[in-house]
């Protein structure tokens, strides 16, 4: 009979206590893997601490969905696993009303059926990936349920096919912020509020037009086909017009404008049409003097983008302005005038910065003296610098030199660029002549520039107002002012 070696007493419990040991260690390691949630779980992109958001919009063409952005999104795992995972996501809008308590908001409801997930909500994350091979996607399903100026909050939930795999707990909601954005046809060019001033400069030669007459019709966001727009007058928005602006425009005379094209192309995938429309003045004469004219145009609602509720339209405004000034400013024809008995007076005076000049230093035959009004710092205010010939005289025009002045050895040169001038025989009821535009003079008082003001027709009056509506850095000014006849 073999006979077996008995281990110590120790040895057998030491050996027990190993064996319990490693059945320890793998039942943990398999319960580690099935429940350890910190370490594998299933979950959304990331969004705020407490639940997912995320933004999606749709372009729209009056009730036709065209194209959506930020629709889809990936599930994702915390840790790779070994084995396809298989990943389920259903809209439920029973979750609209924590949403709303949370952020103390009131969502828009949407009928069922109208956001659908494609492939029945169903996505896969293969072996070892962190990242679903396909993406969630939201798609339109009814969409005549809906308010396309609104915005819908989409409750999407992730369910998971494997319970060996649990869901994050803050991560497996996505509330999905969709709205809707029009493509509209538009037009550019205009000012911010959407008036487009003309003046019709009435000389004796004829009606000068000045102003933008022009308006190219565009579109806020690409479309896929060509379009064309066309344009129309809209004289049914006046009276609102003037009512929402306390203004009291009238209407364009009859037959008195036209559009030149009448329609225009933009082409597809083209923001603004090549070519614009024109707005045609016609028989400009029956534009009344004294009178303020407004005509509102809009896009024509037709074809399958309509146009914007208020960049569609434009309103062009007409002013009739005596223009008896030639614009091309040609030395004054004549004799000069005598200024000796001449006074003036402006509405505002350097008495800081130059103190010596007056406005009676302007009819002294110096040109290193003369006036300049009180220095500005911000928006130059228009001024006024009006003369008394004592007697009326028939002018044909002025020449000025400006005033060159110097504070503390720096030099300055005061003169206006912009000037409307009217006359009057009494001071009191006066006649505008028209405006001046001319380039900002250089020189010194040695070597003077001279700028001319020329009437097309000789002006009989004893005053003459100068009001400077722009001029040179700081202050308008004149150093000599001559008149002929």
């Amino acid at each position: 009979m073999k006979i077996f070696p008995l281990l110590p007493k120790y040895s057998r419990l030491q050996s027990l206590f190993s064996l319990l040991g490693g059945l320890f260690f793998l039942l943990s390691s398999c319960s580690k893997e099935q429940v350890d949630t910190e370490n594998l779980t299933i979950y959304l992109p990331a969004g705020s601490l407490n639940y997912n958001s995320g933004a999606a919009s749709y372009v729209t063409a009056r009730n036709n969905v065209l194209a959506g952005a930020g629709t889809a999104f990936p599930v994702l795992l915390t840790r790779a696993v070994d084995r396809d995972v298989q990943v389920v996501a259903t809209i439920d809008t029973t979750l609209l009303a924590a949403y709303d308590k949370t952020n103390n908001t009131v969502s828009t409801r949407f009928p069922l059926g109208t956001f659908v997930l494609e492939n029945n909500g169903q996505v896969r994350i293969p072996t070892g990936e962190l990242r679903s091979a396909d993406s969630l996607r939201i798609g339109l399903g009814q969409v005549s349920g809906l308010d396309f100026s609104k915005a819908y909050i989409v409750p999407i939930r992730l369910s998971s096919t494997d319970s060996n795999l649990p869901l994050s707990t803050n991560r497996q909601v996505m509330y999905l912020r969709v709205t809707f954005n029009p493509i509209t046809t538009q037009l550019n060019g205009t000012p911010t509020n959407r008036l487009v001033p003309l003046i019709i400069n009435r000389t004796p030669n004829g009606d000068v037009i000045s102003g933008n007459l022009n308006l190219t019709a565009g579109l806020n966001t690409a479309f896929g086909q060509a379009l064309t727009v066309a344009l129309q007058d809209r004289q049914d928005l006046l009276a609102g017009y003037n009512q929402a602006n306390q203004t009291n425009y009238v209407a364009f005379p009859a037959n008195s404008f036209a559009f030149s094209p009448a329609s225009v192309s933009i082409a597809s995938g083209s923001l603004n049409a090549t070519t614009p429309f024109a707005l045609v003045l016609r028989n400009t004469t029956s534009f009344v003097p004294g009178r303020s004219y407004l005509l509102p145009v809009g896009i024509v609602d037709e074809g399958p983008v309509a146009p914007h509720e208020t960049r569609g339209l434009a309103y062009f405004s007409v002013e009739v302005q005596l223009q008896n000034i030639d614009p091309a400013n040609p030395t004054p024809t004549g004799n000069r005038i005598d200024r000796t008995s001449w006074t003036a007076t402006a509405s505002s005076t350097d008495n800081d910065y130059a103190a010596a000049g007056t406005p009676a230093m302007v009819f002294d035959n110096d040109f290193a003296t003369g006036w300049h009004s009180a220095l500005a710092f911000g928006t130059p205010p228009a001024v006024t610098f009006t003369v008394d010939m004592q007697n009326p005289k028939q002018v044909r025009g002025f020449t000025f030199t400006p005033r060159y002045w110097d504070y503390f050895g720096s030099r300055f040169i005061s003169a206006p660029t912009a000037i409307r001038v009217a006359s009057s025989s009494d001071g009191v009821n006066w006649t505008v002549q028209g405006s001046y535009t001319g380039s900002m003079p250089a020189g010194t008082a040695a070597n003077p520039q001279l700028r001319n003001i020329s009437f097309y027709a000789p002006v009989q009056a004893r005053y003459f107002r100068f009001t400077l509506t722009a001029y040179g850095t700081y202050a308008g000014g004149f150093g000599e002012l001559n008149a002929f006849e």
